[in-house]
């Protein structure tokens, strides 16, 4: 047989997948014809998708050398390259494929991707442009051009895009799970729940609604809801960490600590190397008062991700639970140069202050977490404890009526702050 009959049943092997075979029939094509550079191609592509890189790199190169001027060659190692991790040298390939064909909107789509993946954003965001200008129906560019949009904050636009996939592509279950993620980030979990029960109807097994939606619902509450979630998760994938972890933190929200310190045993086993699961385990050790086996948690965390600001919060959370209050204040503020915004650090350093009787201290870490978040009721009760506790009653008395404005629930809280307020003859307004 000749090269191109060789290729031809090659071909047709690769289609019924049977891989062995069609590499044999590659490579008898080669043999017949060593500078055949279409023969280096074949198989350069088929060895690429079973994943056997460094040997499809080879083929690839020898193609090029037999034709300089193959530009879905150098797409091709373009791909290779990224499946490599290699996304640097990934574009030099992009580059020339597109310098060769201008209208080659695969290759800026691909060329997008190494971008985002190398943090360059607005020229992965130019690369799904002119991906989207040169075919207008193309659901995996608007799905990339979502998610850079996405990782930058920009949810409105990640939001366009996932929805103009979802126009493309209507059972698209990734694009519907992606949007609803894009709504929690904005609070919208009525929306983000329909996107992901939508991407379920889709496909009755698909994990990743499953586990966007419990989360959902522990968020707003619905601990019921979320544990038949995450069972169905374990119960699809008994062997997934992250059904065992989110189940473990409905069973945290209800206050059933030995319950999810068991199933972050079992997504331990599943994950030995989480430093997130060490931390979530760690924090129910703390609600059993296990202080012990919960900094030991917050160590092995801290150990495997150093800057983990979760963890260092822990740690300063037991500190302050046993009255030490200079390891409690240097752990706090550790969580603050991690993360400057993490409000439930300037509160947790505000309380210690208030212990040693620090109030100005006190008072400017209640403040500064009303900074980074207005909505935040508690920061208001605790800054107008510190202000009553200066005997500033007025300053007081309105953060202690801010507090009963944002704080609806008539929990105990609720009724102390409605006391200390009439005790300073002042009426709560809400």
């Amino acid at each position: 047989m000749t090269a191109e009959e060789y290729i031809e049943k090659g071909d047709l092997a690769a289609k019924n997948f049977d891989v062995e075979k069609a590499l044999d029939f590659f490579s008898k094509a080669i043999q017949e014809n060593p500078r055949s550079p279409f023969a280096f191609f074949k198989r350069a592509s088929l060895l690429s998708k079973v994943k056997m890189l460094n040997e499809a790199l080879a083929d690839i190169n020898s193609c090029l050398l037999l034709n300089p001027e193959f530009s879905f060659a150098y797409f091709k190692r373009g791909i290779i390259y990224q499946l490599m991790k290699q996304f640097k040298k990934s574009l030099d390939d992009f580059n020339i494929a597109i310098e060769i064909n201008p209208e080659f909107s695969l290759a800026f789509f691909k060329r997008g991707y190494s971008y985002l993946m190398l943090k360059v954003y607005d020229k992965a965001t130019e690369d799904f442009d002119k991906a989207i200008e040169l075919n207008p129906a193309y659901p995996q560019a608007y799905f990339q051009r979502g998610n850079t949009f996405f990782i930058q904050k920009d949810f409105d636009e990640a939001i366009a895009n996932y929805s103009r996939v979802i126009r493309l592509d209507p059972k698209n279950e990734k694009a519907y799970t992606s949007r609803g993620i894009a709504y929690s980030n904005q609070k919208n979990f009525k929306e983000a729940l329909n996107d992901f029960t939508r991407s379920i109807i889709i496909n009755p097994e698909y994990i990743p609604g499953f586990l966007q939606r419990g989360l959902i619902y522990n968020k707003i509450r619905h601990f019921d809801s979320a544990m038949k979630d995450f069972n169905k998760v374990i119960e699809i994938n008994p062997n997934l960490a992250d059904g065992y972890n989110n189940r473990a933190l409905t069973f945290f929200c209800l206050k059933e600590y030995d319950k999810a310190i068991n199933d972050y045993d079992r997504a331990l086993n599943l994950r030995p190397n989480s430093a997130n699961v060490y931390c979530n385990r760690g924090n129910a050790f703390y609600g059993l008062k296990k202080y012990r086996e919960s900094m030991l948690d917050y160590d092995k965390a801290l150990s495997l991700n150093p800057r983990l600001e979760t963890a260092y919060l822990g740690k300063g959370n037991i500190f302050a639970a046993i009255g030490r209050h200079s390891e409690a204040i240097k752990n706090y503020s550790k969580t603050i140069t991690v993360n400057p915004k993490f409000i439930q650090a300037y509160i947790g350093r505000g309380n210690v202050f208030m212990k040693m009787k620090y109030f100005l201290k006190a008072l400017e870490d209640f403040t500064l977490a009303i900074e980074i978040n207005p909505e935040h009721a508690f920061a208001y009760l605790y800054r107008g404890i510190a202000f009553r506790s200066e005997d500033r009653y007025d300053l007081a008395g309105k953060d202690f009526n801010e507090f009963l404005r944002l704080h609806k629930m008539k929990d105990q809280a609720n009724l102390q702050v409605r006391k200390w307020l009439r005790k300073m003859d002042m009426e709560p307004m809400y």
